[in-house]
């Protein structure tokens, strides 16, 4: 008897937005500075080294994959990433190709 191996549900075009949103090495450059806390499109213009028009392009793409968020302060939009939806996507996936996650122990990285 052949086992079928257990199908695990995952909403295909979510991820898909996700990965094509990840896909790109300046998106991941953002994403990376992003890490590091909120930004201006101003600051990753200068950052990553491109025109404001390009950098606006790619943080559109992430925000409409809800990968990054932003806020107004008066005239300025300040970006920054969002964690959760990143959580949820990595776990998400993980899970689909039954990986094991590995959380860090926090403890352990105090010196």
């Amino acid at each position: 008897m052949v086992r079928k191996p257990k199908m695990i549900q995952i909403d295909a075009r979510t991820y898909s937005r996700y990965f094509k949103a990840f896909g790109e090495p300046t998106r991941l450059k953002i994403l990376s500075l992003l890490a590091d806390g909120e930004m201006t499109v101003n600051e990753l213009t200068e950052a990553v080294g491109l025109s404001q028009p390009t950098v606006s392009r790619h943080l559109a793409q992430l925000r409409d994959a809800d990968i990054v968020l932003d806020r107004r302060d008066g005239q300025r939009i300040y970006y920054s990433l969002n964690k959760d939806v990143i959580s949820e996507c990595c776990n998400g996936f993980c899970d689909c190709l039954r990986v094991v996650q590995i959380t860090p122990d926090k403890k352990s990285r105090k010196k």
